[in-house]
């Protein structure tokens, strides 16, 4: 048997020093194991060997012997144990300056061998363990059968009084607002301080806005939003017009140094930048009330007008851009995202940020529980089992793009079969939409 050169210390195992030794067949140093146990345990330590055949593991401690009176020493790890084994190494040494006689030669070099082969243990990102998972365990058509499974997810109890009461200023008469979480429009009285969205946050405080798209009597109350909480960016993931039918109500300028008013409000385009991404355009807007003269407010307007509604795009890299863009852009402020609903493009978006830091946090991490959470905050959040399936591709982009993930053949294939899918979907809802076409002419 030989060291992996893995070797954790465990204080909370047993009593007094301890180390645990990871065992390994695999030659990885010229120290035997038999010859560090040896020395470890005339050196009163406490050797705890977890060796493991297959799935099963087994656990032994071997208490030291009685320790010699010519030598007492501490191996330390300094990487794993910091301060309290520093403390011990101080312990170590005093012992030895009362009169103890110094090691031997040979029992000096046997010490430095142990402590040479005490090579701290490369830590598993999270992001790595959860990604690997996904790509060797999980298809994409299992993870389009677990939100099949999990589709009825709702909060438990929830009021949609505001809502109810503000018929004209929802989009969709299907898609509700809950009460608990609502963006109350502020400077407003009760009576007009509804706005159809909802605040997410994130595990580490960033706060989310998701919001339908504006309607056209809406406008006013959605850059009064903007002004009041003070959202540097604007994340559209819609076009203006799909199809026949309108998603949102233009609600901004589109050339370069056009000027607009907009319910109240005057929107100045200051720079249409290059487009950061492939699809992705980048506006730089300067807002104001219509009876302020002052300095207008910055915003950041990002568009993506390729996602299509209810499915998702091929390649999750824009995506990714345009999410880590709007991060560094709002510096901390709230980003609103929109798309026509404000529940299935819009969720997926923001989901990406939260799920990306609780897989950080805990690499099993319940991706269900992404379609939980999110929906105790804006309710029916992820619409379809594609835009589930994207969010996971999403994430495998993002891990990738931060170096958590090697970009291997596996990740390629998996990538592949994402396309695929995608691919064979939109040809599936092409042809509903010719055959829909057909009967309205009808």
């Amino acid at each position: 048997m030989y060291w992996n050169n893995e070797v954790l210390l465990n204080s909370d195992f047993v009593q007094g020093p301890s180390l645990l030794l990871q065992l390994s067949s695999k030659k990885s140093s010229s120290l035997s194991f038999e010859k560090a146990f040896g020395f470890l345990t005339r050196m009163n330590i406490n050797v705890v060997t977890s060796t493991r055949t297959g799935s099963a593991e087994k656990v032994r401690t071997v208490k030291p012997r009685a320790p010699k009176k010519d030598f007492i020493t501490t191996v330390y790890h300094e990487d794993v144990v910091g301060e309290a084994l520093q403390e011990q190494k101080k312990s170590s040494s005093s012992a030895v300056a009362v009169g103890l006689p110094k090691p031997s030669p040979k029992q000096q070099q046997q010490e430095s061998d142990v402590k040479s082969s005490l090579i701290r243990s490369p830590v598993v990102d999270n992001r790595t363990a959860w990604a690997q998972n996904i790509i060797t365990k999980r298809s994409i058509k299992s993870l389009a059968r677990e939100f099949a499974a999990n589709k009825k997810i709702k909060p438990a109890d929830f009021t949609t009084e505001a809502y109810e009461r503000n018929d004209a200023k929802n989009r969709y008469n299907d898609i509700i607002c809950i009460d608990a979480t609502r963006v109350v429009l502020k400077d407003r009285l009760p009576e007009d301080d509804y706005i159809h969205a909802s605040w997410m946050t994130m595990p580490d405080g960033q706060k989310y806005i998701c919001t339908q798209g504006p309607l056209l009597e809406c406008v006013g109350d959605f850059w009064h939003m903007i002004l009041t909480e003070r959202s540097k960016v604007i994340v559209m993931l819609c076009n203006f017009n799909e199809g026949k039918h309108e998603k949102c109500c233009l609600y901004l300028p589109k050339e370069k140094k056009e000027v607009g008013n907009f319910g109240g409000f005057i929107v100045e385009v200051r720079d249409c930048k290059p487009d950061p991404f492939e699809g992705i355009k980048h506006t730089e807007l300067d807002v104001k009330s219509g009876d302020d003269d002052g300095k207008g407010f910055i915003v950041h307007h990002l568009a993506n007008f390729e996602w299509p509604d209810h499915t998702a795009p091929l390649n999750p890299a824009p995506t990714i851009g345009m999410f880590k863009l709007s991060r560094t852009l709002a510096a901390g402020k709230p980003i609103t995202v929109h798309c026509s609903a404000g529940i299935g493009r819009s969720a997926t978006f923001v989901a990406i940020d939260y799920a990306a830091q609780k897989i950080k946090a805990k690499a099993d991490f319940s991706m269900v529980d992404v379609i939980r959470d999110l929906r105790s905050q804006r309710y029916q959040a992820i619409q379809s089992a594609i835009q589930y399936v994207y969010l996971h591709v999403c994430l495998l982009e993002l891990f990738a793009s931060d170096n958590a993930l090697q970009r291997d053949s596996k990740f390629s294939e998996y990538m592949d079969s994402y396309v695929s899918m995608i691919k064979r979907y939109n040809k599936k809802v092409e042809a509903k939409q010719r055959e829909r076409s057909r009967s309205e002419e009808k």
